[in-house]
This record gives C-alpha cells, sequence and structure tokens, in this order.
C-alpha cells in the first residue's frame, strides 16, 4: 500500500509546479504549453529537492508528511497567482499544425522515451556510480533523516550535489523502504526532459523543423540512450543547463526580466545537481555582459540573473566550504585525460557512443564558427559560448570518459540541426520535388532503423527479462547487482 501510494503522491506532485510555470512564463513572450509544461519539471523537481535541503540545513528530521505539505504550501501561491491572471488573459495562440515530418519525429521521440521510462522503473539501479554514489547517500539520508554530516576534507563524495539523492530519499520515505524503481523515475524524467529542451532551443534559434530535429538527433545518439536511464546526473544536468541557454536567449532579445530570473535559476539547478555547471556560472556572466554592453538589459536584469543562480547554488557549496574545506572534491582522475586529436574529433572516433548524430555535430561545429565571421548570430554565438568551454574542459582534464560530453550534448544537438536545415533548404532549391520526396523518404527509414537501435540497447538486461518478465525485485537485485 505504500509503494502504490508513493508512486501515486511523486506523479502528483510533480504537476502542483505548472501554475507557477504558467504565471512566469505568461508573463513573458512567446510562451507555449510546451515549454510551459518543460519549465514545470524543472521547477518541480528542483523545488521539492531545494525544499529538504533547507529542512535539513535548519535541522529539522525529513518526514514525507511534512515534505508534501510545505511542498503543497510553496506550489499553492502560483495557483493563485496563474488563476487571477488567466482570468484577465487571452486564450493562448495555437501552434501551427504539424507536419508528416513532424509526426514522424514524434513517433520516434515517444518510442525511444517510453523505452527508457520502462527501463528506468522496471531494473533496480545497476550502474556503479548510481549504486555506490547516489543510491548509498540517499539510503543514509533516509537512515538520519537529515543532510549526511561533512567530515573534514575526506568528505568527497558526501559533498557532491544532491539534487538527485534527496530525490530518491523522498521516495524511499514515501515508500517505507528503498524503492530504487520509483526513486530511478526522477532522474529518468529529467534527462528525458533534455528531448523538448533541445526542441525549445533549436526552435528558438531559425525556426520549428530545427526544434523537431534537435530533439531527434539526440534521441537517435546512442549514448543518450544508454544514459537516460541509468540513474546518473549527467543528462539531468543538461536538462538544467540547456534550458539557462535558452532563457538567456531569450533574455537578450526580451530583455524581461522573468527570462533573467529563468537563466539565472536554471543555472542555479544544473549545479545543483553536478558541481560541473559551477563552469557555466561564468559563461552565464560572460553573456550578461555583453547583452549588457550592447544595451539589450540593464542592471537590473544582470542582478537578478546572477542572485537567482547564487540562491539557488551558493549555499550548498558554502556548506563544503565550511563543512569540508573545498568547494568542488578531487574526485575526477584528471591524470587519465587524453587530450589526444582521438578526443578532439570524439564524436566520430567513437561511433558506438555518438553514431550518425556524432558526425553531424563534428561537422557543424567548425561550419558555425566560420558563418559567424559574417553572420554574428546570437543565438549561434550563444550555443557555442554555452558548449566549446565545456567540451575543452573535457578535453584537457576528463577525456578518459566520454559520458562526460552529455552535459552539453543537447546544444551540440542544436548546432547540427541549423545546419542540417540549412543542406535541407540548399537541396529544395537546387532539386524537383520528386527528389526531395524521395530524399525525405529514405531519411525517415533510416531514422526509424537508428530508433529500433537505440530502443534495442537503451533496455537492459533483455535475455533474462523475456525469460522471466515477472520477476521478483530479489530476483532483480540478484541479477543486476549479485546480492
Amino acid at each position: 500500500m505504500h509503494t502504490l501510494l508513493a508512486w501515486i503522491v511523486t506523479l502528483g506532485l510533480l504537476p502542483l509546479a505548472y501554475p507557477w510555470s504558467a504565471w512566469l512564463l505568461d508573463r513573458t513572450p512567446h510562451a507555449d504549453r510546451v515549454l510551459k509544461l518543460t519549465l514545470t519539471l524543472a521547477l518541480s523537481v528542483g523545488a521539492l529537492t531545494l525544499l529538504m535541503f533547507w529542512i535539513g540545513l535548519i535541522g529539522i528530521s525529513f518526514d514525507a508528511a511534512l515534505i508534501v505539505a510545505l511542498y503543497g504550501v510553496l506550489m499553492l501561491p502560483g495557483v493563485l497567482l496563474w488563476r487571477r491572471r488567466a482570468a484577465r488573459q487571452h486564450p493562448a495562440t495555437r501552434t501551427a499544425q504539424s507536419t508528416r515530418l513532424q509526426g514522424v519525429a514524434l513517433l520516434i521521440l515517444t518510442v525511444i522515451s517510453a523505452a527508457l521510462l520502462f527501463n528506468a522503473t522496471y531494473w533496480p539501479f545497476y550502474r556503479d556510480d548510481a549504486v555506490a554514489i547516489y543510491h548509498e547517500q540517499a539510503r543514509l539520508l533516509t537512515d538520519l533523516r537529515t543532510l549526511v554530516p561533512l567530515t573534514g576534507a575526506d568528505s568527497l563524495y558526501r559533498t557532491y550535489p544532491t539534487l538527485v539523492p534527496l530525490g530518491y530519499t523522498f521516495t524511499y520515505l514515501l515508500s517505507g523502504w528503498p524503492n530504487e524503481y520509483l526513486a530511478g523515475l526522477l532522474p529518468a524524467l529529467l534527462s528525458l526532459g533534455c528531448l523538448p529542451a533541445a526542441y525549445l532551443l533549436g526552435r528558438a534559434l531559425p525556426d520549428a523543423r530545427v526544434g523537431w530535429l534537435s530533439a531527434v538527433l539526440l534521441a537517435l545518439t546512442p549514448t543518450f540512450g544508454r544514459w537516460a536511464s541509468s540513474g546518473y546526473v549527467d543528462l539531468p544536468m543538461a536538462f538544467f543547463y540547456t534550458l539557462s541557454a535558452l532563457f538567456a536567449l531569450r533574455l537578450w532579445r526580451s530583455r524581461n526580466s522573468v527570462d533573467a530570473l529563468l537563466a539565472g535559476a536554471l543555472l542555479g539547478l544544473a549545479a545543483w545537481t553536478k558541481n560541473a555547471a559551477l563552469l557555466g556560472v561564468p559563461l552565464l556572466g560572460v553573456w550578461l555582459l555583453a547583452a549588457l554592453i550592447d544595451r539589450r538589459i540593464g542592471w537590473r536584469e544582470l542582478v537578478l540573473a546572477g542572485a537567482a543562480c547564487a540562491g539557488i547554488a551558493a549555499p550548498w557549496y558554502l556548506r563544503n566550504l565550511i563543512g569540508a574545506g573545498f568547494v568542488i572534491p578531487p574526485t575526477a582522475w584528471t591524470d587519465q585525460a587524453q587530450p589526444t586529436l582521438a578526443n578532439l574529433l570524439v564524436f566520430v572516433t567513437r561511433p558506438e557512443n555518438f553514431g550518425l548524430p556524432g558526425i553531424i555535430i563534428t561537422l557543424a561545429v567548425p561550419l558555425t564558427g566560420i558563418a559567424l565571421i559574417r553572420e554574428r548570430t546570437p543565438g549561434m554565438i550563444l550555443a557555442l559560448l554555452w558548449a566549446l568551454p565545456f567540451f575543452a574542459a573535457w578535453w584537457l582534464f576528463v577525456s578518459y570518459d566520454p559520458r562526460f560530453l552529455l552535459l552539453f550534448l543537447p546544444i551540440l544537438c542544436v548546432l547540427g540541426a541549423v545546419w542540417l536545415i540549412r543542406w535541407w533548404d540548399w537541396i529544395a532549391a537546387h532539386r524537383s520535388e520528386r527528389d526531395q520526396a524521395r530524399l525525405i523518404t529514405a531519411a525517415a527509414l533510416l531514422a526509424l532503423i537508428l530508433t529500433a537501435q537505440v530502443v534495442w540497447f537503451s533496455v537492459e538486461y533483455k535475455d533474462d527479462l523475456l525469460r522471466d518478465p515477472l520477476m521478483s525485485d530479489a530476483d532483480k537485485r540478484a541479477l543486476v547487482r549479485g546480492e
């Protein structure tokens, strides 16, 4: 009974952030339902875990009923504000009707998302860090009913940002046992949130075609399918980081205080998810200063974005500094980095990780740099600013593991989609409609074949699953962890 109730409560809490999302975005231009729903996911998980952090920080014991009640209190003003504003508003403008190709894209995204959600909720955690770090930290948080105390310089993994472990902890408290199946749902949803985030950022550059193609390229990247249901923090961080790029671009265009607030807040949530996101703080600072110099924003927007980011992320890192003596633990194996030509071209030299999208990305990045010499498009500049410093840091310091490229992979997929659309527009101008139809059919068939491949590799332990689809929790743990 506790387990069923935990599923109902967890799934019921997430939509409660929608009124806040809608109320905020209704105060900005170009806000549709896709953007509101995507922001709802970010705000709901962010608010829930930050609430738990502050409960623990002030010395109150974790209690599922208390957390749910306080979360409801936080969401209530959003409901009241949204209803009051909605009563005075005209109906939202509907987007253009979907084309057949958009239908194919939606089918691809739906099938891959369903496979990943199944894998996340069918198996207990089985990858190393998910088991040894995030799950174990959540079990300790659950047992202590408060934040794990820091013990000086040997704290190390205890200083990792704790959005994901606190999400696990919440589900364990609700369930009354370490319910890894429900716990795995939260990071999987955040990982899948990268798909609409890539769509929204791509759409904000040239048009909706780029948005759809950005999401499809990301979904068809093999490494995305391998890690989206793993319980790791890389793609959840990428979700928040990509949204911060989106709102930073919107801020450049709109000078809207809400966009400034959300650009900073979402970067703060990225840093609340994984400490690598701290590299994004100076990048946002550069973007804001450039916008200020170009008179795109004023000091108010700059301060608002900075305060939102610091207000969310700084308390955790200040706690690290006070309790452990450092902000970021020295856990990266930088001595194993391999800054070689092969890793500089990693998106093509590791086809098992990046496949066809990797080739497109490798071509798109230098082409974007060349195009900026004459175009100076703000959206393209922002995409390079948000991605290239991260790639440089990866290549120099942590190139022993291509998984870390997930942190900014959605943004690179947007650049790839931009160039695919440009190439297609050139083809459309120089080829007959019959040739275009053949190319579209071939591309759609290739995408569906790649979809089947991604789905196949996204579901783990397939032979055992087919042999005994109704295996018990004990059997699953024995299989994936040898317990």
